[in-house]
């Protein structure tokens, strides 16, 4: 019979099988797999058993769900998958567990959420399962850890600059037409010519004799 063994925050393991179709896990005490350890919520997620596949399914919790170190929203599990449910970490077992964990519990390094547990020998991505049609679509495997590297972001200073300038002579040209369609409506003329003539056409002209000896 499929089980899994969980690594609880105080060193010790708890194995639990797979007997019903689905079994709940959280921090609430009505679940079939209560955990107390705070980053897990309270209906965390659910295990789903049929006669041939196992899937597992986060349930919105806080800190998400995770195979082999990538978070899921579902996914099928294979033998020898490690399952995260916040900072617990658990082993899925096709079939009955290793005798030797049922007989003394076994402490487990803890893992950071910012670090995801090392995968078992020969592990595989998880396989995300889709919802029927009409439902909410599920994303595919989704890897979030951490923030990105200092310098991954582009550089906007020389952008934002360049956008300044834009906008500054999209203001400037929309008042020199407006100035110029004014004044074609006030004075029946051309701005341009008005302004030329206004400037050179008032300076006397100045007449140069020259004296002939």
């Amino acid at each position: 019979m499929a089980s899994v063994v969980f690594y609880m925050e105080d060193g010790t393991t708890l194995v639990h099988k797979l007997e019903n179709d689905v079994t709940t896990i959280g921090r609430h005490p009505d679940s079939d797999v209560v955990l107390t350890c705070p980053s897990s919520s309270g209906r965390h997620a659910v295990i789903k058993s049929s006669e041939q596949d196992v899937y597992v399914q986060d349930l919105g919790s806080s800190n998400g769900t995770r195979v082999n170190g990538a978070e899921i929203e579902e996914a099928l599990l294979k033998d020898g998958d490690r399952v995260g449910f916040g900072d617990v970490q658990a082993v899925f077992y096709a079939g009955d567990a290793p005798s030797v964990l049922e007989e003394k519990p076994l402490a487990t390094p803890r893992f950071s959420k910012s670090l995801p547990p090392p995968a078992p020998v020969n592990a595989e991505p998880p396989i995300a399962v889709s919802k029927p049609a009409g439902g909410r679509a599920l994303s595919p495997v989704r890897r979030a850890y951490g923030k990105p590297a200092t310098g991954s972001y582009p550089d906007t200073t020389e952008s934002g600059c360049m956008t300044g300038i834009i906008v500054t002579s999209l203001f400037a040209l929309a008042f020199v037409v407006g100035l110029a369609m004014r004044h074609s409506k006030e004075m029946n003329g051309n701005i341009i010519t008005d302004t030329i003539d206004k400037l050179f056409g008032s300076m006397p002209k100045i007449k140069i004799e020259r004296k002939e000896e």
